[in-house]
């Protein structure tokens, strides 16, 4: 821990290399309580021949509050014997009552994957007036209240082994941290606790900005894209669902970290829609592709996507979302860069929002 700490002081004062060994993604996603969900997923390919067990450590610097106060570290103070009590783990999950029942499966009424979700949706409302829930989301609020203003917003460490690696799987670590609205420097370490005297942690740097969703401004969630998206047979356990931040209710959305597809992929692009009119949901969404190896231009377009009620969940003042979810070919795409560019319309309140997400097509014998 101490090891990682000081890796990433070190990059605060000095910024960090990126190492293109070690790709890596973080999105953010509405929730309640005035925070935002902020998964991300780590590529670690390049060791998991010799990573047996290692350590992750992740900050959250507020660039707001670094003009007025010294922000400092919760963890280094707790190591130090210097916080008396016991320290409280900062570790996000999905709750059942954080995202809309079933997740983005629910959402995708015209696909196959409508009733699966809808099969499990009994059980997730049961499980939403658990009262293990209510539980926890009183001590997430009394912690937030109580919570020294001089600390890091996020601050949290973890360990993981390569056990947790399923057999001809993908090799990653991935987590989530909740922060409010604003602009933060996100820092993440890994260290491999086999290597400690050989390796240096390797810390990876983000600055990323929460917008306030909390309103009634129309707005879209970060695009997450993704090829290998399916649906469980039965919603995580609360331990794993940790650990699979990308997952949510019974669908499985982990993104692709290099935002590269081949013409036989199926690009699955999901997202949430914020702050929706009520009573009776009616968006539209449009999906177009840009080419932008050279000049920006225009590719092709989907037909418009349209949800309502039947798609996503009641509007709620203040804590509407709800996921959308669309899936284009990619057999018809030449080899190149593109942008995909969705815009989501709102009838109820005549507003319109856009999110934007890069990525690269390659032919499928590549």
């Amino acid at each position: 821990m101490v090891a990682l700490l000081d890796a990433v002081d070190a990059a605060q004062r000095n910024g960090a290399d990126a190492d293109a060994r070690f790709p890596w993604d973080a999105h953010i996603l509405k929730s309640r309580d005035h925070k935002a969900y902020v998964p991300f997923v780590i590529s670690l390919e390049a060791v998991a021949d010799s990573l047996k067990t290692g350590a992750l450590y992740v900050r959250a610097v507020s660039r707001r509050a670094a003009a007025a106060i010294e922000q400092k570290s919760e963890v280094r103070a707790w190591l130090r014997g210097a916080q008396p009590t016991a320290r409280v783990a900062e570790g996000i999950s999905v709750p059942p009552g954080e995202m809309p029942v079933g997740g983005p499966a629910i959402s995708s009424s015209r696909g196959i994957t409508q009733a699966a979700a809808e099969s499990s949706t009994l059980l997730e409302l049961q499980r939403r007036r658990a009262e293990r829930d209510k539980a926890e989301a009183e001590r997430a609020e009394r912690l937030l209240e109580t919570r020294d203003p001089s600390l890091f917003p996020f601050e949290e460490y973890y360990f993981f082994d390569a056990k947790s690696w399923r057999a001809g799987a993908l090799h990653f670590v991935a987590r989530a941290i909740a922060l409010p609205a604003g602009d933060y420097d996100l820092y993440v370490a890994v260290a491999d606790r086999g290597h400690l005297k050989d390796r240096s942690p390797v810390v990876f740097e983000r600055l990323i900005t929460v917008p306030d969703f909390w309103n009634d401004e129309l707005r879209l969630s970060s695009l997450m894209l993704t090829r290998d998206f399916h649906v469980l047979p039965a919603p995580l356990a609360r331990k794993a669902q940790s650990e699979q931040p990308y997952t949510f209710g019974v669908a499985d959305a982990t993104p692709n970290l290099t935002q590269t597809f081949s013409t036989n992929d199926v690009l699955t692009i999901v997202y949430q829609i914020c702050n929706y009119g009520s009573p009776d949901a009616d968006v539209t969404a449009d999906y177009r592709f840009f080419r932008v190896d050279g000049e920006r231009r225009l590719f092709n377009a989907t037909r418009p996507q349209t949800l309502n009620g039947e798609d996503l969940p009641v509007a709620d003042p203040w804590e509407t979302q709800g996921f959308a979810v669309q899936r284009v070919p990619l057999a018809s795409f030449p080899a190149g860069r593109y942008e995909l560019e969705v815009s989501v319309r709102d009838r109820a309140t005549r507003a319109t929002a856009k999110a934007v997400a890069a990525f690269t097509v390659k032919d499928r014998g590549n």
